[in-house]
């Protein structure tokens, strides 16, 4: 049998709003860790969250992957192997923390297993609503970081247009460096260009010794485009943003709450 990997979001893509997975969903997910093929949970959120959200899923480690940091980080669940971490430099995290100062935006670094915010902010409160890491309150960010952050997040409660004004200042100085997206209407992502989900598929198949024909991608938002494009298959969900469907080789019928994925999942890997 030639093995196939499915890579997947999981907000708002593999999980239902409720942050679960629909009974068909499960049952496929299941068949195909069974027939042998792997699935790689692959987000934006950190490690940590990953797991926690992973708790939730009645799924076994057998041939599960972790992809942290919209690719930064890619780990083996049965094993606790890394198999790959790409960090920002201290120099770009303190660039990039002190832009987002100066335009007055909340913006927050990570250690392996925390936030670090230089505030309690009503941003880092609404962040927290679904990443329930802990918080360390420093406002020399840097100053208790032991090692670089895999990214940092820049966030606004106001409207796209601030994150986005932020982004469009950085870009010459992050060209070829740092990759800059707005992963929602609210969130700046800022990692570095070497890593991204797309980037963390290539890492992954080479390892497993897997084809890209034989991969297939599913996500909802900007940060998984680079993803959507590098699977053999990229499938974008209805619900998603217009750029996640421009990137998509198909777009699912319905959405997240109602098992969008599953017939692509027995399609792609001949699951009954």
């Amino acid at each position: 049998m030639e093995r196939k990997i499915f890579f997947t979001d999981l907000d708002e893509t593999l999980l239902t709003t409720e942050k679960t997975m629909t009974k068909a969903t499960l049952e496929a997910v299941e068949q195909l860790t069974k027939a042998g093929h792997y699935i790689a949970l692959t987000s934006g959120r950190p490690l940590n969250s990953i797991l926690e959200a992973r708790r939730l899923l009645p799924i076994s480690d057998r041939g599960l992957f972790y992809i942290a940091y919209n690719g930064g980080l890619i780990v083996n669940a049965e094993s606790g192997e890394r198999i790959s971490e790409i960090r920002l430099t201290m120099e770009e995290t303190s660039y990039l923390l002190q832009a987002a100062k100066q335009a007055d935006i909340h913006c927050h670094a990570y250690t392996d297993d925390a936030i670090v915010s230089a505030g309690s902010t009503p941003e880092l409160a609404f962040y927290r609503k679904t990443i329930h890491l802990p918080v360390i309150l420093e406002d020399n960010i840097t100053s208790v970081l032991d090692k670089p952050p895999f990214k940092c997040l820049a966030i606004s409660l106001k409207d796209r247009s601030v994150i986005e004004a932020l982004r469009d200042s950085l870009l010459p100085w992050a060209e070829g460096r740092v990759t800059l997206i707005c992963s929602t209407d609210r969130l700046l992502e800022m990692f570095p260009a070497a890593a991204g989900k797309g980037a963390a598929l290539k890492r992954l198949a080479a390892h497993l010794q897997v084809p890209i024909s034989h991969t297939m991608s599913a996500g909802d938002q900007d940060n998984d485009i680079s993803m959507l494009e590098a699977a053999g298959l990229g499938i974008a969900m209805c619900n998603g943003s217009a750029g996640a469907k421009a990137a998509a080789d198909v777009i699912t019928k319905k959405d997240n709450n109602h098992d969008g994925l599953v017939p692509f999942l027995r399609e792609f890997f001949d699951l009954p």
